[in-house]
């Protein structure tokens, strides 16, 4: 019984809630359709005001107590930062505070220049600042905002939209700090949803950008302001606007009153789990990698996922830092002799992550793609792979999706260099080691392929394309003589073709004796390197 007792006051309550809103959206309404502008035929215009004063300025002669307040008042355009507005504001109340002084500095701050909006805010804060000791230059201002405002309203013609804006932002401006009363700010942008077109449509956009969110968040403004945003939503979708217009009304709401965006749910995983991310992604570098590869070899690799989760995290080489590219191989040789099976999953992944980068071609993947041709390079400098292995990446990257006429082909693009910066890093990281034996010789062959890779893209290559392809040239071969032209690199191309048909049709002749002596020679050059 109690508690439907409480269920049956939050209702009643939430009605009276929704009837109280309903009844301020009526008022709003009543009172948009009820506003006259023949109560504003008595209101002077300040700005023509403003411009006879400025017609009718004598000649200050200097030293005196007019020609110091000019000269004080010519640092407002100076004031770009909270501290210099402070400073102003405690100079002028120690120096400058008289009444004519302050009817003066009202003035210069109402007159502030319309293409500098950026000054309004700060002009709001000295206002605001002075209003703790000075409680006459904010109504002043304020006043002389409003009466412009009104008068501008009232004439409705299509001409001086910036100083419009200015008057709208300042009064925004004021009202967060407290010293325009809300409902004078609401019952503004009342008067311009009366006539919801041409300027009046910026101005309620801008009014709403700037201080409609403080409208809405404030409980003592919350319905009249919800409820204006509807009227604004309903002339909206009953107006035909432009698409300018519609575009300044949408941002105005947006910004006004932003929709909930839904929670970021963060995946959740065990703590084994976090632990292995957190010494791959977060705490590995070149001082510590035994200490974590003595800590890997603790894992308990018999559970399935533990090494599954090992696995994937040591293949998503991307997630690690560039530069520790190198000691995650080097982890990866220490855990050969402990876990082969994982060491051999994580080899297969990062070959298949190759291709499939081949095959997608996204330029989002761009760095990963560099990621795993590195790291397949360190792994050969740690012995993980043979040097076969390399030989077929390097081939697979000037051949995969490349069309033997030459036409376009949407995997390699005709201006596309990304794989040569590729074939480039892949070199680097492990070409040193390609310096005698066969690997040598296929090391030499592979270049004249690429030669012609390169001559088969845009020419000229770009610059930085160039400088990275001479540059690993002269780390590889220092004194090897590159083609001069495209003709002569096919030709040689050709010749290593016909040479190597020529070889084959031998080896099936002879029973393949030269082909075991090759792959002694390459077991000999992996003892060479490892030692």
């Amino acid at each position: 019984g109690q508690g439907e007792g409480q269920q049956g006051t939050e209702k009643v309550e939430g009605e009276e809630t929704e009837a109280e809103a309903d009844k301020v959206l009526a008022e709003v309404i009543r009172e948009t359709e009820e506003v006259t502008l023949e109560e504003e035929e008595g209101v002077a215009a300040v700005g023509e005001e403003a411009e006879e004063e400025k017609g009718s300025v004598q000649p200050v002669e200097p030293g005196t107590a007019a020609a110091l307040l000019d000269e004080f008042l010519a640092r407002l355009p100076n004031l770009m930062n909270r501290k210099f507005v402070d400073e102003f504001a405690v100079e002028f109340c120690m120096t400058m505070n008289t009444k004519l002084n302050r009817r003066q500095l009202a003035k210069a701050l109402y007159n502030v220049d319309r293409n500098r909006m950026d000054l309004v805010p700060f002009y709001a804060r000295l206002a605001a600042t002075l209003h703790q000791c000075l409680d006459d230059i904010a109504p002043m201002l304020l006043d002389m905002l409003v009466r412009d405002l009104r008068h501008q309203v009232r004439k409705k013609d299509q001409v001086h939209v910036h100083s419009k804006l200015k008057n709208v932002r300042f009064i925004a401006e004021l009202t967060k700090f407290g010293l325009c009363p809300k409902p004078e700010t609401m019952k503004c942008i009342t008067i311009l949803l009366h006539d919801f077109t041409h300027h009046n449509l910026e101005m309620a956009c801008l009014f709403v950008e700037h201080c409609g969110r403080f409208l809405l968040r404030s409980p003592d403004s919350h319905l009249r302001a919800r409820a204006l945003l509807e009227i604004m939503v309903r002339k909206k979708r009953v107006q035909h606007l432009d698409g300018r217009q519609r575009s300044l009304v949408e941002n105005a709401l947006y910004y006004a009153n932003p929709p909930e965006n839904p929670r970021i749910t963060h995946e959740s995983r065990p703590p084994m789990l976090e632990f292995i991310c957190k010494l791959l992604y977060k705490d590995l570098n070149k001082l510590n990698t035994e200490k974590i590869l003595r800590l890997l070899r603790k894992l308990p690799w018999q559970d399935p996922e533990v090494l599954q989760y090992a696995v994937s995290s040591l293949t998503q080489i991307w997630n690690v830092k560039f530069n520790n590219i190198h000691c995650v191989a080097n982890i990866m040789a220490g855990l050969k002799s402990h876990q082969e099976d994982a060491t051999l999953r994580v080899v297969d992944g990062v070959l298949e992550d190759i291709r499939l980068g081949l095959e997608l071609n996204w330029p989002k993947m761009n760095q990963r793609r560099v990621s795993g041709l590195k790291f397949l390079g360190e792994l050969y400098n740690y012995q993980l792979v043979e040097s076969n292995v390399i030989f077929r990446t390097l081939y697979l990257l000037i051949s995969f999706g490349c069309n033997p006429d030459g036409s376009i082909s949407p995997l390699d693009p005709y201006d596309s260099y990304f794989r040569v910066r590729l074939v480039c890093i892949l070199l680097d990281t492990c070409g040193q080691y390609f310096d005698r034996g066969s690997s040598k010789k296929k090391l030499d062959h592979f270049l004249v392929f690429f030669q012609c890779y390169l001559f088969s893209k845009r020419q000229p290559v770009p610059l930085e394309v160039e400088h990275l392809f001479l540059d690993t040239m002269e780390t590889l071969r220092p004194g090897l003589v590159l083609f001069p032209s495209a003709q002569e690199a096919y030709q040689a191309a050709l010749e290593l073709e016909r040479k190597f048909k020529d070889k084959l049709g031998d080896l099936g002749q002879e029973g393949g004796g030269q082909g075991d002596d090759e792959e002694e020679e390459d077991d000999e050059e992996e003892e060479t390197r490892g030692e």
